[in-house]
């Protein structure tokens, strides 16, 4: 890969601990000459233990994994910082302190069905993905405008929306009603999410919009496809393990591919939710990260919020699992009761794609082989610490997934959150009026 400095720059990843972050961070720091500063409250590791999720290989903790990659690369502009961002006030000194010109939020509850299991693990995403996120809209409106956000979203926003073109921008639609012709001017095409997790991402996507507007702001939102792959470039080789990425296979966390891949390895069934004809957005970890980084240098104009969709294929769960069976003669797969509630659709869906990241849609099908060798290849090496037990779906959609238990660390979690957010209302109506009296 050609190396280009992007510019001698600070780049801020909020959920820098995470699967995407961590890539995120490995890639800015090792590619540019920018200063990285990773932002994680490392809450994905508790959750984690609470539904049992293990790793493909165990992670360390962010000071000796950044350790790790200054004696390998022999640099030192990755660093971390511990925050929470529900905690506005700590939130406003870390982007004060570093000024970032980029902002990236990959700090998201991240698991749709970890959103399903319970009440409370609603409430959790709810509070994580979109109250965080306001805060940190918030905080550039206060801070410097000047800031570049770069929201992760997700194409699950439009999952239980049956339509044959996905637009980038806003759009004037017409419709039928009692016999009359009805039209609705520039609006975002609608968007319907078949759980708690995309529902917050739907939230977050119109927040984006409005703040850009409200406040001048320059924000991007990528609406993120499944992502799939164990490594990128920095940290494939077995001498660069110890800079491996969050790599989740279990039923809640982790990914249709890398489930797949998981379970072909150690000679498990490909277990297909449903008939598998169910068709997703994916995208490879190499991929969006470099898509990614193209984002930092789009031209933006103060007030604009720019929809990207980041995605590079699009294949029915079934073709997936067929295409990974490939590789193996004695692989088989299995159809079992979907736990989700997934629509099926009748429009083959059409999506467009940014100019600046266009390019990736070529040679689309050598990618994706490469991509699952890789994968195949990596997964296969820690193949011992796979746990079959903890691959199979324990949380149904149609089902109250209700628990009389809560952990210690939840309550002391929500107590804590709800102390949070008592702060912050007092003060809302004097950053408020702070914020419009500079306008």
């Amino acid at each position: 890969m050609t190396r280009k400095n992007l510019s001698n720059k600070t780049v801020m990843i909020l959920g820098g601990d995470g699967y995407l972050g961590w890539s995120l961070g490995l890639a800015f720091a090792n590619r540019t000459n920018n200063k990285v500063i990773l932002v994680d409250n490392l809450i994905k590791r508790n959750w984690e233990k609470e539904v049992n999720a293990k790793l493909l290989i165990p992670i360390k903790k962010p000071a000796k994994r950044i350790a790790a990659y200054n004696g390998i690369y022999n640099k030192n502009n990755l660093f971390f910082e511990k925050l929470d961002l529900l905690n506005k006030k700590e939130l406003d000194k870390i982007v004060k302190k570093y000024n970032p010109t980029v902002i990236i939020n990959a700090a998201q509850q991240p698991s749709a069905p970890f959103s399903m299991m319970n009440a409370k693990n609603a409430s959790v995403t709810f509070l994580n993905n979109i109250v965080g996120h306001l805060n940190v809209l918030w905080s550039i409106a206060e801070n410097n405008k000047n800031i570049r956000y770069i929201k992760l979203g997700s194409a699950g926003c439009y999952m239980d929306t049956d339509t044959n073109f996905l637009p980038l921008e806003k759009k004037d639609f017409s419709f039928n009603h009692n016999g009359k012709k009805f039209k609705l001017l520039k609006s975002f095409i609608p968007m319907q999410a078949t759980d708690f997790y995309h529902q917050s991402k739907i939230s977050d996507f119109l927040i984006d919009d409005l703040c850009a507007k409200l406040w001048k702001l320059k924000v991007i939102t990528v609406q993120q496809a499944t992502i799939f792959g164990a490594t990128i470039e920095e940290n494939h080789s077995v001498e660069n393990e110890t800079l491996s990425a969050r790599f989740n296979y279990d039923a809640v966390f982790s990914t249709v591919i890398n489930r797949f891949v998981c379970q072909l390895v150690i000679g498990h069934p490909l277990t297909v939710y449903g008939d598998g004809k169910q068709k997703t957005g994916l995208i490879s970890l190499s991929d969006s990260v470099e898509n990614i980084m193209k984002l930092t240098k789009v031209k933006l104009t103060p007030g604009e919020h720019t929809v990207v969709h980041n995605y590079t294929h699009r294949y029915s769960i079934e073709e997936i699992a067929k295409m990974i069976a490939k590789v193996d003669p004695n692989a088989n797969i299995n159809y079992i009761k979907n736990p989700r509630k997934e629509p099926e659709g009748r429009l083959n869906r059409q999506v467009e794609l940014h100019d600046s990241i266009i390019n990736q849609q070529e040679n689309k099908k050598a990618k994706v082989e490469t991509e699952i060798a890789k994968m195949i290849e990596f997964t296969g090496r820690h193949k011992d610490n796979i746990d079959q037990s903890i691959i199979m779906p324990k949380v149904l959609w149609d089902k109250i997934n209700s628990e009389k238990k809560e952990s210690i660390w939840n309550l002391k979690y929500i107590t804590k959150t709800t102390q949070i957010l008592n702060e912050s209302m007092k003060s809302m109506k004097i950053r408020y009026s702070s914020i419009m009296n500079s306008l």
